[in-house]
């Protein structure tokens, strides 16, 4: 319940159900704040403010959506760290999950095409976690293989971390699901992804959006946590419980 929450947070923070109110210096009701809405036009977006643009995701970008290399180098034990799909999750890339290591000599070919920069945000493009997206927090050296689509911002234009809230979105989530196609395995191609639609609020209204977000995500991750401990224990106490009884510590009458 508590990440369906946070969920319902971040899609109503994107999609203009709640706006910010420079008023109230908070984030109220689309219904309370006594500015208008419109259609966006797009069935998974639904209502947004009327001073709030929809637009494909490709016009807030700084360079076309572009991916990592389609062949497959040599990996060592040692060097420059190779990214793919499964380092993907939770929002961050997982370096401990790389594929391996490249040479430095791949690493300059491989960043004629892209070279990864902060804020930069990756999404799965194939296979069984196309959607997972995360954004990158290092100013560490690294490449990105073929199944991760790049988005980098216009940062004049959309913040980086409103586009990544907004990526993060069910009403993202629902345009790529609707938007990809199946041959071995689920994929969406740059261009498709490139088309898809966004809501665009003004630049301020984006970074005070992204920073309610955070805050509320910060509150719902640590009530998240201390469930899990609470879990956690329960189930210690279960086998401890089980293991008792099985082998007769406790007299079961």
């Amino acid at each position: 319940m508590l990440e369906e929450r946070q969920q319902i947070v971040i899609q109503n923070a994107v999609t203009g159900k709640i706006i910010w109110s420079e008023k109230e210096q908070k984030m109220i009701p689309l219904a309370e704040s006594g500015v208008e809405s419109k259609d966006s036009g797009v069935s998974w977006i639904g209502e947004i403010p009327e001073h709030w643009e929809v637009a494909a995701v490709k016009y807030v970008l700084e360079i076309p959506i572009t991916d990592g290399p389609h062949t497959t180098p040599q990996l060592y034990d040692i060097g420059i760290p190779f990214i793919s799909a499964e380092a993907i999750k939770n929002g961050i890339i997982d370096f401990k999950k790389k594929r391996g290591f490249i040479s430095e000599k791949d690493y300059e070919l491989f960043s004629l095409k892209y070279e990864p920069k902060r804020n930069d945000i990756f999404m799965v493009k194939s296979g069984a976690t196309t959607g997972n997206i995360a954004m990158v927090n290092t100013n560490k050296k690294f490449s990105i293989w073929s199944p991760l689509a790049v988005f980098r911002t216009i940062n004049d234009r959309m913040s980086p971390k409103f586009l990544y809230n907004f990526l993060e979105s069910q009403a993202f989530k629902k345009g790529v699901e609707l938007s990809w196609s199946f041959g071995t395995q689920q994929n969406i191609g740059m261009g498709v992804l490139s088309n898809l639609p966004i809501s665009i609020p003004p630049l301020s209204e984006q970074k005070e959006i992204a920073e309610h977000i955070e805050r509320a995500s910060a509150k719902i991750e640590t009530a998240i946590g201390l469930k899990e401990q609470e879990i956690e224990k329960l189930q210690e106490y279960k086998s401890s419980l089980i293991n008792s009884c099985v082998t007769g510590k406790i007299k079961v009458s």
